[in-house]
C-alpha cells in the first residue's frame, strides 16, 4: 500500500491590496521600530527614506472620523489637530497611516524644536505628517503585504491630497551614497528597509536608521549651585532626553 505524503505549505503573503485578508479595523498599532546601525546593509532588496526629526504619528480614519495617536498610543489628536483635519479630506472609508509629524525651520530642514512650537495650534499651517506607511484600507489588513505593494497604495490615496499631508518616496541607489548625502545635506539620517518586508510591531532588522549626528539635544530639568560661592556659581546640571512624547531622565553633567 502507498503512503501519500502531504506537505503544510506556509501561507501565501498577500502582494496587492484585492489580496489583503478582510479584517476589522484594529486600534492602535505598536508601531515598527528600526535597528541603528552604523552602515548601510549590503546586497540586494533594500529601499531607503529620508529620516524626520519629529513625533511618530499614526493617522487612524473611519469615516472621515480622525485619531492621531503618538508613538505610545496616546491619542493626540488635539496636538496634531491639522494633519487629522486634512486626513478627514481623504477620499477613503477607512485607513490607518504610519510616518512622522514634522515642522520644517527657516533652513527648510526638520526642526525639532519648532515643531514643539506648533503642538496643540489648531491653525498651524507649519505641521506637517510625512506619511511612509500604510497599514490597513477599506476593510483589508495590509501589514502582511510587502513594504512596495503598501507604498504603493499610500502614493495613490494621498494623490491630490492637502499640502500637509507628505508622502515619503524612497531611492533605490547604493546605500552609503545616499547616507553620505544625506549627511552633507544636513538631514537627521536615512532609514534603510527590506523590499518584501511585512510591516511588524516592534524593534526590527527588516528596516535599519542610520543617524548623521552621534549628538543631541539634553534639556536642563534641575541645577545645583555651588555651596558657599560668591558670586552665585551653578555646581552641576541635571538633564533629561525626550522619549517619544516623554521626558525622562538622562544623567548629571559638571558645569566645567
Amino acid at each position: 500500500m502507498g503512503v501519500n505524503t502531504l506537505r503544510r505549505s506556509s501561507p501565501r503573503r498577500p502582494n496587492s491590496a484585492a489580496d489583503a485578508p478582510k479584517a476589522p479595523m484594529p486600534g492602535f498599532v505598536e508601531p515598527c521600530d528600526p535597528s541603528l546601525h552604523e552602515r548601510a546593509p549590503t546586497g540586494e532588496g533594500w529601499v531607503y527614506e529620508i529620516k524626520t526629526d519629529g513625533y511618530r504619528a499614526q493617522v487612524h480614519i473611519r469615516n472621515r472620523r480622525v485619531t492621531v495617536y503618538s508613538r505610545s498610543g496616546y491619542d493626540w489628536t488635539e496636538q496634531f489637530a491639522p494633519i487629522a483635519k486634512a486626513a478627514s479630506k481623504l477620499k477613503v472609508r477607512e485607513a490607518i497611516l504610519d510616518g512622522e509629524a514634522t515642522v520644517l525651520g527657516d533652513t527648510g530642514l526638520p526642526d525639532f524644536q519648532a515643531l514643539r512650537r506648533e503642538l496643540g495650534n489648531q491653525e498651524s499651517a507649519k505641521l506637517l505628517l510625512h506619511a511612509f506607511d500604510l497599514l490597513y484600507l477599506n476593510g483589508r489588513d495590509l501589514r502582511r503585504m510587502p513594504l512596495l505593494e503598501r507604498k504603493r497604495g499610500l502614493k495613490r490615496l494621498l494623490q491630490g491630497a492637502p499640502s500637509n499631508l507628505v508622502y515619503v518616496d524612497y531611492l533605490e541607489a547604493d546605500g552609503t551614497r545616499v547616507f553620505e548625502q544625506a549627511c552633507r545635506m544636513g538631514l537627521e539620517g536615512i532609514v534603510a528597509k527590506r523590499v518584501d518586508a511585512p510591516y511588524r510591531s516592534g524593534r526590527q532588522d527588516s528596516w535599519i536608521k542610520l543617524k548623521c549626528s552621534k549628538s543631541d539635544t539634553f534639556p536642563i530639568v534641575a541645577f545645583v549651585e555651588k555651596l558657599g560661592a560668591r558670586p552665585r556659581k551653578i555646581a552641576s546640571l541635571y538633564v533629561g532626553r525626550w522619549e517619544g512624547e516623554r521626558l525622562i531622565y538622562a544623567g548629571k553633567a559638571r558645569s566645567g
